[in-house]
Order: structure tokens, then C-alpha cells, then sequence
């Protein structure tokens, strides 16, 4: 592994990145470091102080002249060596502006705009000669800061005890995070809503909602060679955390060598919920793609034998009810080519897959899994294969076939590969957590072996995502959250509906996840579990615009979407867009967004709890008539007693339009809206759905 991520190399047209304006403006230097250090955001803004006080650096964000972030330290701890928290002098500061418009192999946006002013602050530690840079970017809609450690004498290897960021944030603001974790499990459980002042830790990202309107997440950005951050509120001032590195089995947070610039602190800001879901500041904070081929990367929607396993009605290990069978497979294919997905996943279709796990290498099929057949098939009706991959942790097995495994699905056209980690992370003979140095080195090694192989990566128990798509787009979605299948294992209430309302401003700030959304027929419990999915089926179509995934699952079995009127809304449906709205939105409550694919738009509304009526303007739309073909609940539709009923209907709207659109209590509403021929100069009107 690399221990310089920023040294990364820009490749041309193929990573689709148009250079406008300046994007490595030349450095400016000051002659002599003032006292503080204020860096403006392009429109000014937003600004971010930086000082040296009694030796420590300290930093603090204002937007529109109020304080969001006060007086916060900086600095790390290297073992053996006086902290980096004091003793520091400032000297020399050097600024840049960096302006780019480039374009992602897949994203919410076909363009995006890197926007931000830099600056450089370099100390030294006189009494040892040690030297510590602070990076600082402030974008119109956030920061951006990282500690490099420069090359120099005496700091060839070197080890991370502990990293000293402070956020001093409001203590009354409202937050929504997920207590900090170590295990597998800790990025899937439910988003709790709490005073600040009350959390006493949380995993990243932390998003919280200030009383004076302002909205920021806490996260981190190009995240590789080094630990996950997690917070820790420090318990002498309300509302104050300090970063919290996960730890290596040693008790170490990092080792290192030479130079080295750490992941970025991120505060994604904004005036309103929308502001930070269409935030591009994390993968701005990324480097560019490092991939010079990236065509063969194809966004799409998959379906495959998954849910069925979830709900027990087949199974991952041989025997009569075995799932991933050549015959059922080639059904998924027909479901595939059918709803125009790209991609069917096979889970358990593999030897020694289900039971304990142990004995699997990867690449011997089931007796009663022809893959050969499969893969002809598959070719023949324009559908790939998804190969899934579940280590069970046993990672050092996985590390040391890894080679031989991709490259053997590169020899069989095989693009796609879900991976899995369930359980434990046995990597160096080590059962360690999934969050370390260790751990985020090796799923950066899989990244990049696949890369080479020309395979995209679904990751599920993997490090949570931080804009490193960009770099590696191959890197196409990950877990990393309370997805459908924790409708099976959270008991009889499941995922509660308020949930899916939280996402887009917490686990979707990182990057996309593979939430497996599209359970249409929400009550199908075949093998009498007691549980079932807590929406109504209306509400699961109105996910696929309120989440993004450039590989977005169909997640039902072929049986239940053909008994289902809303399996048209799915078919063709896009996974890659060109632009993308947060329109209405309030945290925990209701999320209303609309996506665009060239003339077509997609919208999705979803509530939790709670009935309500939005009033929802159509000024988004482009000019001329549109034919909207709305999937809603049903009149009779109820989330508790009676989830199914759906109703389809079709208008005819322009951006003048204002629609109404009814919810009821974990429901929802999903919109194709697509441009009409004929044009029309009618005023506004109400459409009463």
C-alpha cells in the first residue's frame, strides 16, 4: 500500500474529467504567518480560522458570521515523540485556489464542480525538529482538513497513538448517528435521534440539525492506510468529541512510513437537509480516477437468489431446497432481461457455501450449479453474473487466492463480485475488527486487484464508504448499513419507516449503499419467521429515487414481482443519473427526491410513521408537457393491516404543475415523469394524488 494517497495520477478523457478554470492555481506564500489564519469559501460564505495558541493548533467554522464549530484543537500523538498537540510555531502559509469541473464514470450528477479555496499551514515543533502540516480546503458547503506528516529526518517509521481532532459543535443541536462500534455489525443498526449534548459516541457520519437552521455532517473523506474515525464526546464540555481511531490488536492506530498525509476531516454545511444529500464535497476531497480504462464499469440494476435465502424459503446449502440451481438462476436471467438489469447474483452458488462457510474456494460450482451453462445463458440474453464471494472472515484465505480468483473471472467474462465478511475478520492470523488500518488496507487491496481484472466491487460488512469512487470507480457500492435484511433480523418491527427518511443525511454522505430495496410484496414470510418488511410495497418503489446505488437491486423473487403491478416502474430503471434534487426533506420525517436520466425524471416520496400530505411544485421539470405515471398507496392501503394494495395512475403535468401528494404512515409515492410530444401554455393547476 501506498503511503502517499495523494500522489495519485490524473488520467485524460477515459476517466471522464474536463480541467476548467484553475485547478492548481500557483501557490501564493506569506511572507511572514500572522497570528491567525482565515480561509473564505469561493462565495465567501463560509470561513475557517486556523491559529497557533499556547503552541497547539486550533480551528473554528463560521457560516454567514455565526459559529458553527468553535475553538477546536488539532494535532497527533506518534509513539515515543513529544505529542503534536503543543510546542508547535507556525511557519509559513501557502494558498491556492483549485477549480475543476469533472465528469464520474457513475454518480447522482453526470457533472460536478470542485470548488475551494486551500490553504497550507506548516509548523514545527522547534524543541525536536519535528514537522506537522495542516491542509485546509473550504468549499462553498463545507471543509475539508488533514494532517501530512512531510518527509524528514528521524521519521522514517513511525507509529499513530492517537489523533487529537476536536469538534466543538453545538451541544442543543439536534443529532442523528449510530453509537461508535468495533464489530461487524456496528454501521447496521438504526440512526437514533438525540440532543448532542446527550451522545456520548458515534460512529462517522454524524449529522445533526443546529437551532439557529444551519445542517452539518461530520465525516471523513478519502479514507486509505489508516484506522476508521469514530467520535467520543468529551465529557467536560457538552457537544465537544475527539476523533477516536479504531484500534490495531497491538493497541497502535497506525503504523507508518515516510511521508504520509492522513484521510480529511470533513463538515459537510448547508442552509437545509437537500444541501448536504447533494453535496459533492467528499468525493471532491478524493483524488482523481486512477483507472485508465474505464469502460468495461457499468452502472446498472441486478436482481438474483438473495431474498429468497433472507426469508428461508430456499437455501444457500445443497439439498432440496437449494436456491442457486441452474435452473433457478436462468429464471433470474428471464427476470433480468425482462426488467432490463444488468447483472443476476447467485449467492450460494458456490461449494461449501452456507452452513459454516469453511472449504469454499470460489471458484467450484455446486453439483447442481452448471456455471458454464449459466454464463452461456447469461451471454445469450444480454445479462451478466454477479459472483458472490462471502469470506466469513476468513480473510488471510481470501488475501492469498485473491489473484488467482479474479483472474479466473476475468477468464470467464465474470465483471461483478459481491463480497462478504460476516462475523469476524481473521486477516495476519488475527481476528481483529473490520474498521483498522489492517483491514482498510486489505479492502483497498481487493479494490485494486479487481481493478486490474476489470471487476466491480459490491462489498457488505465492509469499512463504510468515503468518496474513494472516485479514485476507483470500480468500487461501485457497499454495505454498511440497515438494509432490507435487517427486516428479518431486527424482530417483528424491523426496520421502523422513520429510518429510510434518516439515510440520505447520515450513511448516503460517504457514498452509495447496497440497500437491496424493491420488495414488493412486503408480507411474504414462506417459512413463518413472524417478520416482514415495514413499508408498504408503494413505499419500496419510491426508494429507488431516495437512495442511490450505481448497482441497485431488484431485491424480490422473480415469483412475487410478476405477481405485482409494480414491477413496470422498475423495469429500465436507471442506477447512474444526471442530475439529482433533494426537494423536500425533514430529517426523520418525510424525503422527497427526483432524478433525472436525460428527459426522464424519477421521483420518490416516503414518510415514516406518520400519515401527511406534501404540496410538492414541479418547477424541476424542463419546459413542455410531461406524462406522469404514478405508483401510490391505494385508498385502502394501510402500512400495518394492509401494505399491498397499489394504485396506478396516469397525468398529465408541466413545471407548473403542483402535486399533493397524499402518504400514508410508512408509505410512499413513485413518479416517472416522462416529456410529452405535444406542449401546452395551461396555467398551474392541482393534481390530487
Amino acid at each position: 500500500m501506498a503511503n502517499v494517497p495523494n500522489r495519485r495520477a490524473v488520467v485524460g478523457a477515459t476517466a471522464g474529467v474536463v480541467f476548467t478554470g484553475a485547478l492548481a492555481a500557483p501557490a501564493t506564500a506569506s511572507a511572514a504567518p500572522p497570528g491567525r489564519v482565515t480561509i473564505a469559501s469561493p462565495n465567501g460564505r463560509l470561513r475557517m480560522t486556523v491559529r497557533v495558541t499556547d503552541g497547539r493548533l486550533r480551528y473554528q467554522v463560521a457560516r454567514d458570521g455565526r459559529v458553527l464549530v468553535s475553538s477546536s484543537g488539532l494535532g497527533l500523538d506518534l509513539a515515543d515523540r513529544p505529542s503534536l498537540t503543543g510546542g508547535l510555531v507556525l511557519e509559513s502559509v501557502r494558498r491556492r485556489t483549485v477549480d475543476e469541473r469533472w465528469r464520474p464514470v457513475w454518480g447522482p450528477d453526470a457533472l460536478v464542480r470542485n470548488h475551494a479555496r486551500e490553504c497550507v499551514l506548516r509548523t514545527v515543533q522547534p524543541a525536536t525538529g519535528l514537522r506537522l502540516d495542516l491542509v485546509v480546503r473550504v468549499f462553498d458547503d463545507g471543509v475539508g482538513f488533514r494532517y501530512r506528516l512531510p518527509a524528514q529526518a528521524g521519521l522514517d517509521r513511525y507509529t499513530v497513538t492517537a489523533e487529537r481532532t476536536e469538534f466543538s459543535l453545538p451541544p442543543t443541536a439536534t443529532s442523528w448517528s449510530l453509537e461508535a462500534g468495533t464489530d461487524w455489525r456496528a454501521d447496521e443498526r438504526h440512526y437514533r435521534r438525540a440532543r448532542l449534548a446527550d451522545v456520548r459516541t458515534a460512529q462517522t457520519p454524524l449529522s445533526l440539525a443546529t437551532q439557529s437552521g444551519e445542517y452539518i455532517v461530520v465525516h471523513e473523506a478519502a479514507l486509505i492506510d489508516y484506522p476508521s474515525m469514530t467520535l467520543a464526546a468529551d465529557g467536560n464540555r457538552p457537544g465537544t468529541f475527539t476523533s477516536e481511531l479504531i484500534s490495531l490488536p497491538d493497541g497502535a492506530k497506525a503504523h507508518l512510513r515516510g511521508e504520509f498525509s492522513t484521510p480529511w476531516r470533513t463538515l459537510v454545511i448547508g442552509g437545509r437537509p437537500g444541501d448536504l444529500a447533494e453535496s459533492h464535497l467528499i468525493e471532491n476531497l478524493n483524488e482523481p480516477c486512477a483507472l485508465t480504462d474505464t469502460s468495461w464499469i457499468s452502472p446498472g440494476t441486478y436482481v438474483g437468489v438473495w431474498w429468497e435465502l433472507q426469508r428461508r424459503d430456499t437455501t444457500w446449502t445443497e439439498g432440496p431446497r437449494h436456491g442457486a440451481t441452474t435452473e433457478r438462476v436462468k429464471r433470474y436471467i428471464d427476470l433480468a432481461r425482462e426488467a432490463g438489469a444488468s447483472s443476476v447474483l447467485a449467492e450460494g452458488w458456490n461449494t461449501n457455501a452456507g452452513g459454516d462457510w469453511t472449504g469454499q474456494d470460489f471458484l467450484t460450482p455446486r453439483a447442481d450449479f452448471d456455471l458454464a451453462e449459466v454464463l452461456r445463458y447469461a451471454r445469450a440474453n444480454g445479462v451478466g453474473f454477479t459472483a458472490h464471494n462471502e469470506t466469513r472472515g476468513f480473510v488471510d484465505y481470501y488475501e492469498q487466492h485473491l489473484e488467482a480468483i479474479f483472474a479466473r473471472y476475468a477468464e470467464l467474462g465474470i465483471h461483478s463480485v459481491k463480497t462478504g465478511y460476516a462475523t469476524k475478520f481473521v486477516l495476519g492470523g488475527v481476528n481483529r475488527s473490520h474498521f483498522d488500518q489492517e483491514a482498510v488496507r486489505h479492502y483497498q487491496r481487493v479494490v485494486e486487484t479487481a481493478a486490474r481484472h476489470q471487476i466491480m466491487i459490491i462489498a457488505h460488512e465492509a469499512i463504510k464508504p468515503t468518496g474513494l469512487a472516485r479514485t476507483y470507480p470500480n468500487m461501485m457500492t457497499g454495505e454498511g448499513v440497515a438494509g432490507m435484511e435487517q427486516h428479518n433480523y431486527m424482530g417483528k418491527l424491523g426496520n421502523p419507516p422513520e429510518q429510510a427518511t434518516i439515510l440520505p443525511f447520515t450513511r448516503f454522505m460517504g457514498g452509495p449503499a447496497d440497500y437491496t430495496p424493491g420488495v414488493l410484496n412486503v408480507t411474504w414470510d414462506p417459512a413463518g419467521l413472524g417478520t416482514r418488511v415495514q413499508t408498504t410495497s408503494a413505499a419500496q418503489l419510491a426508494l429507488y429515487s431516495v437512495f442511490f446505488s450505481p448497482l441497485q437491486m431488484l431485491a424480490d423473487t422473480v415469483e412475487n414481482y410478476h405477481s405485482h403491478p409494480g414491477f413496470a416502474y422498475l423495469k429500465d430503471m436507471p442506477a447512474s443519473w444526471d442530475e439529482t434534487r433533494f426537494l423536500d426533506c425533514v430529517i426523520g420525517d418525510y424525503t422527497v427526491v427526483a432524478r433525472r436520466k436525460g428527459d426522464t425524471w424519477y421521483l420518490g416520496a416516503i414518510t415514516d410513521e406518520y400519515d401527511r400530505t406534501l404540496r410538492l411544485p414541479l418547477r424541476f421539470l424542463g419546459r413542455g408537457r410531461y406524462r406522469a405515471e404514478i405508483y401510490s398507496d391505494a385508498a385502502d392501503t394501510s402500512w400495518h393491516d394492509n401494505p399491498l394494495p397499489i394504485d396506478v395512475r396516469t397525468e398529465t403535468v408541466r413545471a407548473s404543475t403542483v402535486l399533493r401528494l397524499r402518504l400514508v404512515a410508512g408509505g410512499g409515492t413513485a413518479i416517472r415523469f416522462r416529456r410529452a410530444l405535444l406542449t401546452s401554455r395551461s396555467g398551474v393547476k392541482d393534481v390530487i394524488l
